[in-house]
């Protein structure tokens, strides 16, 4: 098989997942990273491939010129994954989640739309590069180019995450994609010596165009600093308030005043409070954003130990360097890991007190409202603290659901709304399992429990934020 069918049949399929593993991370900020999203992305995708190979054998009799179709497909597929889906990713699913209050159905609509054409149109190439090839059997053209592009797809969709997130970030990886659907028209037209005019002008401007964009650097105007990795979108800015803002994802994470570097969010100043009175020596912190939590505690000469967790390594250099402006207390320790995995470290009774912060906008990671992670944060220590925004009134099911798991959970559950505002749907509460006076104990007759084998914490959560949107 010549060495150039071999790389364009690599090439094409490094796309697929590429371009799959991008869109996953594109709707984490909207969505969160949910199995739902997860499953039904992989569908349309799988969908748009398995329908191609279902045609193949209806309409491959029908081709005249391999070489002009090949061409032709992975033009218009490079010009789609960027001038359609990457580009309007955000909006479109955003638009049709405004427009819909099914969970499902927005994320399937928007995936169709965003996915299915490109991928059919590029899912072509591997079966179209076997009619070139001058082989007896077409079934063996076919299974020695899947099976060599399976192995490189396998291979560049772990480098996607793991190499090109970090080093060029989420908007340049986007285009690394259509770039290689580009390179693989070049190398068609170069084997079969097919040099149209229409093909050859499409080609240079398509390639100039995305070198250009992966040449220039990302300068978004009015942010002190900016990155989209692996794990998050990332801004810090000055506000019109003389107040810094750090916004993972598009939501408030932490936020402090230029005038004294204080937090100004009501929560962190209620913990603090806690810390004051309860005077823990060695704390734990999940998740960590600014880091203004430990920072402002790691002040107090009773504290001891401070580890924050959370899964993106940068954070701490990115908190130090563009939104403190200062180094942080040898007293914090880092641990980029997830939370789970963290807590499966830990001896039992390691800390005095424990602050998990995990709220991001719309979304909760699923992983720490179950019952078994409650339950494990138990053994570690007796003094917890939780963040969760919630509806004012606790009246949604999310609200009600996730008060009972903390009731079966911890021995008593205590709650304290930190930012009241009748005007607000949804609000600030810090949930302890410490009988705080001006905290109110829970009292639900709700049933039913998020665990890990069985939850619907996702569904919950957009119908509670639609609720909030009315």
């Amino acid at each position: 098989m010549p060495f150039v069918i071999y790389a364009i049949a690599f090439l094409e399929w490094f796309t697929t997942l590429s371009v799959e593993i991008v869109a996953l991370r594109k709707f984490t900020p909207i969505i969160w990273s949910s199995s739902i999203s997860t499953s039904i992305i992989l569908w349309v995708i799988l969908l748009a491939l398995s329908y191609w190979y279902y045609k193949w054998g209806q309409i491959s009799a029908q081709w005249k010129k391999v070489e002009s179709t090949l061409v032709r497909n992975l033009l218009l597929a490079s010009a789609y994954y960027f001038f359609v889906t990457f580009i309007f990713t955000e909006f479109t699913l955003q638009s049709i989640l405004s427009l819909s209050w099914n969970y499902f159905f927005a994320i399937l609509i928007s995936s169709v739309i965003l996915f299915f054409i490109p991928v059919f149109l590029a899912s072509q190439t591997i079966p179209l590069l076997s009619e070139l090839l001058k082989w007896k059997h077409s079934w063996e053209k076919m299974w020695k180019l899947l099976f060599y592009s399976t192995i490189w797809s396998f291979l560049w969709s772990v480098g996607t995450s793991s190499f090109l997130f970090p080093l060029i970030w989420v908007e340049k990886t986007a285009i690394i994609s259509p770039l290689i659907l580009v390179i693989c028209a070049v190398m068609i037209m170069y084997y079969t010596k097919f040099y149209k005019k229409i093909f050859c002008i499409m080609t240079v401007v398509l390639f100039s165009f995305y070198i250009a964009i992966l040449w220039t650097e990302i300068k978004e105007e009015n942010y002190l600093f900016h990155s989209s990795n692996a794990y998050h979108d990332i801004h810090i800015y000055d506000d019109d308030f003389g107040r810094r803002i750090f916004s993972l994802d598009g939501a408030y994470s932490s936020g402090i005043n230029n005038s004294d570097k204080k937090s100004f969010f009501s929560y962190i100043k209620e913990v603090e409070k806690q810390v004051e009175i309860q005077k823990p020596k060695n704390i734990l912190v999940i998740w960590a954003a600014g880091f203004t939590f430990p920072r402002d505690i790691s002040k107090h000469d009773f504290i001891e130990n401070i580890d924050v967790i959370d899964v993106d390594k940068d954070l701490k250099e990115i908190a130090e360097k563009y939104f403190l402006e200062e180094k942080l207390s040898d007293k914090i320790n880092f641990y980029a890991q997830p939370a789970r995995y963290f807590l499966n470290t830990v001896e039992d009774n390691t800390y005095d007190m424990v602050l998990v912060d995990a709220y991001s906008w719309k979304s909760l990671p699923p992983q720490v409202l179950t019952q078994e992670f409650f339950e494990q944060l138990t053994t570690i220590s007796d003094e917890i603290y939780l963040n969760i925004i919630m509806d004012t009134r606790l009246e949604s099911k999310f609200s009600q659901i996730l008060l009972n798991t903390l009731e079966q959970s911890f021995p008593e559950v205590y709650y304290k709304n930190v930012w009241w505002n009748k005007n607000y749907f949804v609000t600030n509460f810090i949930i302890t399992n410490k009988n705080i006076q001006d905290y109110n104990k829970v009292k639900i007759e709700e049933r039913e429990v998020y665990t890990d084998n069985k939850h619907s914490i996702e569904l919950d959560l957009f119908q509670l934020n639609n609720e909030w949107l009315k």
